[in-house]
């Protein structure tokens, strides 16, 4: 039985696809997950991990000295950890701390298995493609990947909780519609800002049920009255990675564009609207909604050209004339077409044997 480390931090889009994973090859392999602080408040208590402290120094050029030192202390000690645990395989899925350990696993000859769920490599899988066997992705088309590692690209469906693999049916209502906002595992202060006029001004035309995530900071109750004032049945949540395991009934969704949380509603079939956080490296969320607009699988508005009413105008479009919300409902079935959870383990485990 091999022997399998899985390796991620920082965000849920690390996080997330990490765990779920480990779901997937817990059964048949001995797997262990090794993440750092910031990665590890996004495990379930019950989930056994390594927490390995990395220092993560910004990106200014008179702080380079500071970060190569923290580099190579994190180099030792995943060497030192790696000849202790004795791994067959390395995965990793990204991030700044994927440098040190990946490394180490090259100097002991171990295979190094990489995963990028977005439509463009991350400059931390850029870099560690040369030292790895195999890049798992989402997308076969991933942009800024040197032609001679095509070979090395295994296209896989995304891989979701367990939980996404129950049918779903959620049909629009002719009086009513359901919204979703969430903003990803980092929020988003913006929606939160921004988008609550947004839902008042739809709720004048049309009875409106909302579930939102808000940016931590805000007042829940003090939030709400503003929906309460006007007759908007709301329901206001932080954070949750599994929320749309259990509350998935949704007409349209208005969200982030992190490769799992688009993947998560496609997979749904709930259209969404997508406003790509600005500020992503290698702008990867615009890509990640790019890849479903151009199949006619949702809607884009940029962060940058967002103004009063956008929100509004296409859902009205929506609700007076179906046919479009009809072609992409009908488009994202395309993405779950006899997509299961056994079918998704069958073609990631024989890759580990």
């Amino acid at each position: 039985m091999n022997k399998i480390l899985i390796s991620t931090g920082g965000s849920g889009g690390h996080v997330i696809p990490a765990l779920n994973l480990f779901y997937h090859l817990q059964k048949d392999f001995d797997v262990y997950l090794y993440t750092d602080k910031r990665g590890a408040k996004y495990f379930p208590k019950e989930v056994k991990k390594t927490v390995f402290d990395v220092k993560q120094i910004p990106e200014k050029k008179y702080l380079l000295p500071l970060k190569i030192i923290f580099l190579f202390s994190s180099f030792i000690k995943s060497l030192i950890y790696l000849r202790k645990k004795k791994f067959d395989i390395v995965v990793s899925t990204g991030g700044y701390m994927s440098l040190p350990i990946v490394l180490a696993a090259k100097l002991y000859k171990k295979k190094i298995f990489l995963f990028e769920p977005n439509s463009i490599i991350g400059k931390s899988n850029k870099f560690l493609l040369r030292f790895s066997n195999k890049i798992f992705c989402y997308d076969k088309n991933l942009k800024g990947l040197n032609k001679k590692y095509l070979k090395k690209i295994v296209e896989i469906p995304p891989i979701l909780n367990k939980c996404f693999y129950i049918k779903n049916i959620n049909k629009i209502k002719h009086d009513t519609i359901k919204i979703l906002i969430i903003g990803g595992s980092q929020s988003s202060l913006f929606f939160t800002k921004h988008l609550k006029s947004e839902i008042i001004n739809i709720s004048k035309r049309y009875k409106t049920n909302l579930s939102q995530q808000l940016s931590p900071g805000f007042d829940v109750n003090s939030y709400k009255k503003d929906y309460d004032k006007h007759n908007i049945e709301s329901h206001l949540f932080f954070f949750n990675e599994n929320y749309l395991c259990n509350q998935n009934n949704f007409d349209i969704a208005i969200s982030r564009s992190g490769a799992s949380s688009l993947a998560e509603l496609a997979h749904l079939n709930i259209p969404f609207i997508a406003i790509p956080f600005p500020h992503a490296i290698d702008n990867h969320q615009y890509l990640n909604a790019k890849k479903y607009y151009d199949l006619n699988c949702c809607w884009i508005i940029e962060e940058k050209n967002f103004k009063s009413g956008d929100i509004f105008e296409i859902i009205n479009q929506i609700m007076v004339n179906k046919n479009e919300y009809i072609n992409v409902k009908n488009n994202l079935k395309k993405f779950n077409a006899n997509i299961t959870w056994e079918g998704i383990n069958k073609r990631l485990t024989k890759h580990f044997l």
